[in-house]
């Protein structure tokens, strides 16, 4: 029983799973939204029953997600053996064949969950897929390239239930977060190849061209409104507001962590739980209250899931203790 226990932990373990919650309600944001305007009724989200849709779009979430995670450590297994030893292939607990499958039955996964949304859904997540694949075989290696390359894979993800939504600065956050966390994550674990100046400039000179094409074509496409009509007269103040508070929560536990290699780990934590939170942000603005709540359930859940990961992780050769 203790060999399975640790099996389904290092499975887990690989695949992130216990933060795939943000992912989830990244996509289940955009589902909320679309039915709620009447410009998409006719889109599949709009049309399907709303648990298909959730259910739909929380196992397209969860297979890319999984799938990205699985990967990643599947091509870093040999950098993993000498940086980071207790990642599952790395400390020996799934050899590479295992890995190899969950990774390609997490991609299946992803595929059957996004049919529903029809052929333009299935376009995105199959972009996806190739965009992790470059990230993984080249783009980490230029870093210029692959941390945008990390924030507009976010972003896209998020257009899976609806190709056409217009309202794209939740699409921008989303991406501008992803960005920024694994930036951050690559200079406190001063990764290499480095982050040069030219290469710093190319991110941010790549981060202005994706967010005036981002944000000018969601204003195109909405007759030129920044803003969607008939939304609370708070609501840009409450993204807003989120995204201050991610700022000193993160500082605080990059601050606390013991090493490096803990204080990357805790930025990828809880930049993850923050999409969940930028998610019922969102949704608080544009007066859908109810489901603001259950995003922010969800962030609870994820946080419980992280920290118990932590421990089960952690209770085979150290005690039990608190590591949020």
């Amino acid at each position: 029983m203790l060999g399975v226990s640790k099996k389904v932990v290092s499975a887990v373990e690989l695949t992130r799973l216990s933060m795939a919650f943000g992912a989830i309600t990244d996509l289940w944001l955009i589902v909320i939204l679309s039915r709620s305007r009447d410009e998409y009724h006719y889109m599949p989200v709009a049309t399907m029953p709303l648990a298909q849709a959730l259910v739909c779009s929380a196992v397209t979430a969860v297979g890319l997600f999984s799938f990205a995670a699985a990967l990643n450590d599947l091509l870093d297994a040999k950098h993993d053996r000498i940086f980071s030893p207790n990642r599952p292939i790395a400390a020996g607990e799934i050899g590479a064949a295992q890995a190899f499958t969950v990774a390609l039955a997490s991609l299946l996964l992803a595929l059957v969950g996004v049919l529903s949304f029809g052929s333009g859904a299935l376009f995105i997540a199959l972009l996806i897929a190739g965009g992790t694949l470059f990230y993984n075989a080249t783009a980490k290696h230029i870093p210029g390239v692959g941390l945008l390359t990390i924030g507009v894979l976010h972003a896209g993800n998020m257009l899976i239930p609806n190709d056409q939504f217009t309202f794209t600065l939740p699409a921008w956050l989303a991406m501008t977060h992803a960005t920024g966390v694994a930036t951050i994550m690559h200079f406190v674990q001063a990764k290499r190849p480095a982050l040069s100046k030219r290469a710093l400039w190319m991110l941010i000179s790549g981060w202005f061209i994706c967010s005036a094409c981002m944000i000018g074509f969601g204003i195109s496409k909405s007759s030129g409104s920044f803003w969607p009509e008939s939304t609370p007269w708070y609501g840009p103040i409450v993204p807003a507001i989120a995204i201050a508070a991610f700022v000193p929560v993160v500082l605080r536990k990059m601050k606390r962590a013991q090493s490096p290699v803990i204080a990357a780990e805790k930025v990828a934590r809880y930049g993850a739980l923050w999409q969940s939170l930028y998610a019922a942000a969102w949704l608080f603005s544009w007066g859908e209250n109810w489901w603001a709540i259950i995003a922010l359930a969800v962030a609870g859940v994820g946080f419980g899931a992280m920290t118990l990961l932590k421990e089960l992780g952690g209770s085979t050769d150290q005690p039990i203790a608190y590591r949020g």
